[in-house]
């Protein structure tokens, strides 16, 4: 059997994988009708954690649904950063409320 073949199986598999995880990666849009159903407080969350993540077509429709509510992440901080300690508590102590 000629051994040349599994490494070229190993990187092609690895290629796939890797277009796949791409490929998916882009599959979290934001839509003014999916941002429309959320409060400003899901929205101001969503802007915080995934930060520089966020396409700027997704930046835009955020932005749009806060200017359309005449609204912004600053009145939601408060909130948003209890979520994130809320759940980064839960993330280290599995689960236990604070």
């Amino acid at each position: 059997m000629n051994t040349r073949v599994f490494p070229r199986l190993r990187r092609l598999s690895s290629i796939v994988a890797l277009a796949a995880a791409a490929g998916l990666g882009g599959c979290a849009s934001y839509t003014p009708a999916g941002l429309s159903a959320m409060s400003a407080a899901d929205i101001c969350e969503i802007e915080f954690r995934q930060g520089r993540n966020i396409s700027p077509a997704g930046r835009q429709a955020i932005q749009s649904e806060l200017s359309r509510r005449n609204d912004n992440c600053r009145n939601h901080a408060a909130e948003v950063q209890e979520r994130y300690a809320t759940f980064m508590y839960r993330e280290i102590y599995g689960g236990l409320s604070p």
